[in-house]
């Protein structure tokens, strides 16, 4: 071969890329509900309404290369329709409040994370024909400065 030490280093970069498209997916195969795509991040269809605080926590999806550190969003209740659309939308934060990360710290690319969302209303549990929404626009999404170091990999 003419040139060794590029034909090494291509194999070196298509490991690292192998690498790290496996431990995506297996963070992918581990969570197993509906996203919707908006963008920048996907939001699941689940949410939870905590007991004990007056907010709501979403599952996000981080679509970007870069880590997340903050998202501002609005939260909608609105009532479920026959037909599959909502109605009667409520705004129920104040979208100057940005979210909390709760779980997934930092939200990494290609991972999920819980956000809360501090509500200014109290959320009405017990009514089932009422839905909880979240929309957020891709300038109200900002990201780390510097990205932080990436998790060690275990070899076993």
């Amino acid at each position: 071969m003419k040139y060794p030490s590029l034909l090494i280093a291509v194999l070196i970069h298509l490991s690292f890329l192998v690498v790290g498209f496996l431990s995506q997916a297996t963070a992918q195969e581990d969570i197993k509900e509906e996203f919707v795509n908006i963008g920048l991040i996907g939001v699941s269809k689940l949410h939870s309404l905590p007991e004990q605080t007056n907010s709501i926590v979403f599952r996000i999806r981080n679509n970007t290369t870069r880590t997340i550190s903050q998202i501002y969003g609005w939260v909608y209740m609105y009532d479920k329709g026959p037909n599959g659309k909502g109605n009667n939308f409520v705004l129920m934060n104040n979208p100057h409040k940005g979210g909390n990360i709760i779980k997934g710290n930092p939200h990494r690319p290609g991972t999920v994370s819980e956000w809360s969302f501090p509500l200014v209303r109290a959320p009405f549990i017990a009514n089932q024909e009422v839905d909880y929404t979240l929309r957020v626009h891709t300038r109200s999404i900002y990201f780390s400065k510097v990205e932080p170091p990436s998790a060690p990999i275990k070899i076993e």
